[in-house]
Formats: structure tokens, C-alpha cells, sequence
């Protein structure tokens, strides 16, 4: 069942669809490996190495809440597949990718942004057909703190195919991710909205089951809010970040997209 709107609703902040696009870029030019375990401290704060804890990083979410795809739904709302815009989201019950603009004119296929599964990195994937994740599950979501204008920065040149990655593999369901709510940071408080049953078979904090990919050191808790509406986000120098990032051999080079 797809997730749907929570009557639970949590503060947030506000950003700009430009500023969620750089924050994703971020993790990519530095190759974030996916973990359930780990947390990635940067000068955008801390956050949890997987799908929920990268939207939550792109979102600029309170650090000091354990988001997880079970409660993103609490600072963000449903909106039709059409109206999909860049720094928007596709969420399921398991699995969140950040969208990053269509593919096509017709708009069924579009490009997206992720942290996908252990062994891979922060990644960016072109040519996704939408039906195929609206009818595996996945709803059109958007974060109640969005800021429209501005110009968004330009995607990657290089993407990494959904046809490929899906050959032989779920992307849709990511092979060797705990499905239930990962244990939160010692700094962050479990949160979970007593209406959302649909989005996970266990209201109850576990340790994961995967192994962590990247060593955390000594992680600091965050101090206070991370406000992504600040004037600290910069474009540097476009973002040509994707040359050089390893691609499979059906990923193709193709003119820069904006939305």
C-alpha cells in the first residue's frame, strides 16, 4: 500500500528547491556510501548514510530527529505524479529517491537522485520509468518547507541507467536493506506518528541487520537546527561533479537537464 498523508504533523524549516539539488550533489561528489549504521558529518550537518537520512540531509530536516520512510510523510504532503518538481520525492514504505527532473517531454520518465543500498555510493540514475515505481508502491511527495524560484543548478552529465541497475536486481525494493526503522543516533529521539501503520509492519526502534559500509568515528551530536535557507549554500562552479564517477557500461553521456 502506498504511503498517504499523515494527520501527524512535525515543525520543519524552509529551503529552496536550488539549495535541496546542491545539498544531493554534495553527497555525490563525495561519494557517501549507503549505511544503515553510519552517519555523515559535513558542513551540512549529520545525518544517516541511507535513502531517508540523504532526503533528510537534502531537506535540511532537524538533525535531532530519527527520519526514517515511516515518518517523512510527518513535514511533507502528497501531489500528483504530474506536478512532480525537482527536490521533491518518490516515497514507499521502504524506499525514498530525491527527484531531480523528467527525462522525457511527455513525462514518464524521469532522472533521480539516491543512497540506495549497501556496497553502492550516493548516486545519480537517468531514464527511471514513473509508472513502474507508482505501481510498486512508491507516492509523489512534497516537503511542506519548499521555497519555489531561483535558478536550479544544472543536474550531472552522467547518470547512472535504471535499466541497468535494474537488470538483475530490485531498485525498486533495494536488496539488503532493513526494512524497519533503524536504530536512531544516540542524540535523536525516536519518532513515530500513530497513524502510520501502512508505512511499516513494526512501530518498534531495532537495531538494523546490515552491516555498516563506512566507519562512524565518534559522531558529535548536531547543534540545533540545521536552516537550509541560509545564505551558506553556494554553487561552485557549476556541476560537472559526475566526471570520473564510475558508471556501468550501458550509462550514457547526455545533454544537461534542468527540470
Amino acid at each position: 500500500m502506498p504511503p498517504g498523508d499523515s494527520s501527524v504533523r512535525y515543525p520543519h524549516g524552509s529551503i529552496s528547491r536550488a539549495q535541496i539539488i546542491v545539498r544531493a550533489q554534495a553527497w555525490l561528489s563525495e561519494r557517501v556510501p549507503y549505511s544503515q549504521t553510519s552517519w555523515k558529518t559535513d558542513q551540512f550537518g549529520t545525518y544517516r548514510q541511507d535513502c531517508s537520512g540523504y532526503v533528510s540531509m537534502a531537506w535540511a530536516l532537524d538533525q535531532n530527529i530519527d527520519f526514517w520512510t515511516g515518518n517523512l510523510n510527518t513535514v511533507s504532503h502528497t501531489i500528483d505524479a504530474s506536478a512532480l518538481l525537482p527536490g521533491d520525492i518518490l516515497l514507499s514504505s521502504s524506499h525514498t529517491v530525491l527527484f531531480a527532473g523528467w527525462a522525457d517531454s511527455a513525462h514518464t520518465m524521469f532522472d533521480y537522485y539516491e543512497e540506495s543500498h549497501p556496497g553502492t555510493d550516493a548516486r545519480f540514475v537517468v531514464d527511471a520509468p514513473l509508472q513502474d515505481f507508482l505501481s510498486n508502491g512508491f507516492s509523489p511527495f512534497r516537503y511542506d518547507g519548499v521555497l519555489d524560484g531561483g535558478t536550479l543548478p544544472l543536474n550531472p552529465a552522467n547518470g547512472l541507467n535504471f535499466a541497468a541497475l535494474q537488470n538483475g536486481q530490485n531498485e525498486l525494493a533495494p536488496n539488503g536493506n532493513d526494512t524497519t526503522q533503524p536504530a536512531p543516533a544516540p542524540w535523536q529521539s525516536g519518532y513515530l506518528p500513530a497513524d502510520s501503520a501502512s508505512l511499516s509492519a513494526s512501530t518498534q526502534s531495532k537495531a538494523t541487520r546490515t552491516q555498516a559500509v563506512g566507519a562512524t568515528q565518534d559522531i558529535q551530536p548536531p547543534l540545533g537546527f540545521v536552516v537550509g535557507a541560509s545564505g551558506t549554500v553556494f554553487l561552485v562552479g557549476g556541476v560537472v561533479i559526475a566526471r570520473g564517477y564510475p558508471q556501468l557500461a550501458s550509462s550514457r553521456k547526455r545533454p544537461r537537464r534542468r527540470h
